[in-house]
């Protein structure tokens, strides 16, 4: 999500606040506007891989609307993070919607843009290959092949979600990822 988000205007500007969601308070902070169902509904329109009722009658669903994802998804997450130029993302683990990694945001001017981002197929999954390609390019090039400030603050957000878990999902503010 990160790699998307500092693209936007003006470039990335630090975390004000990081929250993690998890159960039945994901849901609830869907039906709350926390995060948007028509961003949600964006991002799985760009999945080939839907679960769930998809798989059992062969016909797409609306997931985000129908009321179908405290179904099929059993153990939600929502890493909600505030950004200091008043950008708000929410990054959602719904293990049993889909199997594909999509971003969905809304853009001013444009309306959704949504994207799935390429994942080798099973049984030729090369996470570590890809990572190993960026170290070796580092190795040869001397310079780090992406912004080393994104594994910072991507770093800084997920340690203030897991802090924000052991505290009960509450709310961190987050000054040192300014």
């Amino acid at each position: 999500m990160q790699c998307m988000l500092e693209r936007r205007k003006g470039g990335e500007t630090g975390v004000k606040a990081v929250q993690l969601l998890e159960g039945d308070d994901v849901w609830a902070a869907g039906e709350s506007a926390c995060w948007s169902k028509e961003v949600l509904s964006s991002a799985l329109s760009r999945s080939d891989a839907p679960l769930g009722l998809t798989l059992l009658d062969g016909r797409q669903q609306d997931m985000a609307n129908s009321g179908v994802l405290p179904q099929v998804v059993k153990d939600p997450a929502a890493y909600c993070i505030e950004h200091l130029d008043g950008t708000r993302a929410t990054l959602l683990v719904l293990n049993g919607a889909d199997r594909d990694f999509t971003f969905s945001a809304r853009v001013a001017g444009h309306g959704f843009i949504a994207t799935q981002f390429f994942r080798s197929a099973v049984p030729h999954v090369n996470y570590s290959a890809n990572l190993t390609a960026k170290v070796e390019q580092m190795f040869i090039t001397g310079k780090a092949p992406y912004p080393v400030r994104r594994t910072l603050l991507t770093s800084g957000i997920l340690e203030a979600a897991m802090t924000s878990r052991a505290r009960l999902n509450q709310r961190l503010e987050t000054p040192q990822l300014a």
